[in-house]
């Protein structure tokens, strides 16, 4: 969850964020997998890893390519575009017809698109479109839900991107949803027809709220322990606040961002495991 990253053609295939985070969808299923089955079976682990393929080869580059883009920049230079491209002419369109308004449009927005469009969104437009068809792909496999997961995680990064106006900065629940939530549910489905929306929803507080080098960090782990709490796993809920402790500390230093969240990395790791293995 890289915040400065904010490359105007990043590339979706290779994850810009730093420390483990690049890892977290990955635990994340495994986590929602193990809360439910108990035990990581020989029988399932075929489908434990498709799930784990589909998080990190169709999901994550998914999100990075919608979500990290640029897109306001060139967007921004359309609303003054004035130059033209000439494109073939329609026949019988007469100069004050709506059909010469259309072919002047088009002609703006071929010349945009050559000029600014093409080089700043085609990259991001061709990685989305490949990652959504390979998540399609390996969605099928697994059934319809997580066919259905594949489609919100897609409706998700857009409705992020609207949200931050196309600025290429989705933001720490945003990405908590997609990177976390999503695929400890993904995981939970494997083994039940229900979606455990309550491990999800600790699991987005977790790591929405952790990530954020400041006070709101605090509930991050509060309320991932107030639901371990709830859920009758006393024991674990100290724990999981013993492994919050290192990063909590990290705040009184007032690393940059990426330092805070190159460190705590781990230790969200083993959080997110300690809660697949307690639920």
């Amino acid at each position: 969850m890289e915040e400065s990253v904010r490359a105007e053609r990043p590339n979706p295939w290779i994850s810009p964020w730093e420390g483990g985070w690049f890892i977290v969808p990955l635990i994340a299923v495994v986590g929602g997998a193990w809360s439910v089955s108990g035990s990581l079976e020989k029988e399932s682990l075929a489908q434990l890893a498709l799930a784990s393929a589909l998080v990190l080869i169709a999901w994550a580059p998914l999100w990075r390519a919608l979500t990290y883009t640029n897109w306001m920049a060139p967007l921004q230079q359309w609303r003054s575009w004035e130059r033209r491209t000439p494109l073939p002419q329609l026949p019988f369109i007469q100069p004050n017809a709506p059909g010469a308004a259309l072919t002047r449009a088009m002609e703006q927005a071929h010349a945009w698109w050559q000029a600014e469009g093409n080089a700043a969104l085609a990259p991001s437009i061709g990685s989305t479109l490949l990652a959504l068809l390979a998540g399609i792909l390996l969605s099928l496999p697994l059934g319809r839900t997580a066919l259905l997961l594949t489609l919100i995680h897609f409706a998700w990064a857009q409705l992020m991107t609207l949200w931050s106006e196309g600025a290429g900065r989705p933001g720490a629940l945003g990405e908590a949803v997609a990177l976390g939530g999503l695929p400890w549910l993904l995981g939970t489905a494997l083994y039940q027809d229900s979606l455990a929306l309550g491990g999800g929803l600790a699991v987005v507080a977790l790591l929405s709220f952790f990530a954020i080098p400041g006070l709101p960090a605090l509930l991050g782990p509060l309320l991932a322990a107030g639901y371990l709490l709830w859920q009758g796993k006393t024991l674990a809920t100290g724990v999981l606040l013993l492994l919050a402790l290192p990063g909590l500390l990290l705040l009184t230093q007032r690393l940059p961002a990426a330092h805070y969240r190159r460190a705590i990395a781990i230790w969200l790791i083993a959080m997110l495991l300690l809660m697949g293995w307690v639920l």
